[in-house]
Formats: C-alpha cells, sequence, structure tokens
C-alpha cells in the first residue's frame, strides 16, 4: 500500500528544492573572487634598552612614564616619539615603565615628554 504524502512534508519538499534552485543559480552566475587579502608589514620589536655608544651631536632622553600597562603601549609610546623631529632610536621598557630615547642634542626634553603624555599616559624626565 502506497502512503500519500501530508501537506507538511510536501510543502517542506518544495521549500527544500526551490532553495536549491536558488543557491545553484547564485552558485552558477556568481562572479570570480576579487577580493584579495590585504599584506601587513611584519612588525618590529621595540628594543627594551638603547644599545651602543652615542654620536657625537646626540644625547640620551629617559623619561618614566604612568600608564603603561601591557606591550601595545610601547608601541604607541615609540610611535610618538619616532614623530619628533631629532628622534633617532627609541626604547620602552613597559614593565618598567621607561621609555628612552636617542635624540639629537639639540631637542628639548619637554617636546619629548609633551609628546610621550597623551591619553593615559604621563611622561616625567628622568
Amino acid at each position: 500500500m502506497v502512503h500519500p504524502m501530508s501537506p507538511k512534508n510536501l510543502a517542506a519538499l518544495l521549500v527544500l528544492v526551490v532553495a536549491g534552485a536558488v543557491l545553484g543559480t547564485i552558485a552558477v552566475r556568481a562572479k570570480e573572487p576579487d577580493y584579495v587579502v590585504p599584506t601587513v608589514e611584519a612588525t618590529q620589536a621595540i628594543p627594551i634598552a638603547l644599545t651602543g655608544d652615542v654620536p657625537e651631536g646626540f644625547a640620551v632622553r629617559a623619561f618614566d612614564v604612568s600608564g603603561i600597562c601591557c606591550p601595545g603601549c610601547g608601541s604607541k609610546l615609540s610611535g610618538a616619539l619616532h614623530a619628533v623631529e631629532g628622534v633617532r632610536e627609541v626604547a620602552v621598557d613597559t614593565h618598567a615603565g621607561q621609555v628612552s630615547a636617542l635624540v639629537r642634542a639639540d631637542v628639548d626634553p619637554a617636546v619629548l615628554a609633551r609628546a610621550l603624555s597623551f591619553g593615559e599616559y604621563s611622561a616625567r624626565l628622568r
């Protein structure tokens, strides 16, 4: 004996067939993907201390910086100092809350302290 399909099963089958037809049409008409994953430059490690000799005409300036909570803070502070003209190298010790910079001797330390004092950070010359 053959069992007729119930209206509920027939409706479910119809929805399934229609959905398959729609998805098949979309797949056939889809263009080739043209999205290209952006490339990211490799991050550079920020040293925790300056090393080497201080060249003539340059000086090392060291700051105590409050508000440092993680290594991500080091990259923000390093970027802030590198934006100041005359800064050659920057080192950030996030654990000690200290930032050091090799700068031209004529760069005012107050300018560097202001560059390091933003958001939650507050810098003081050591």
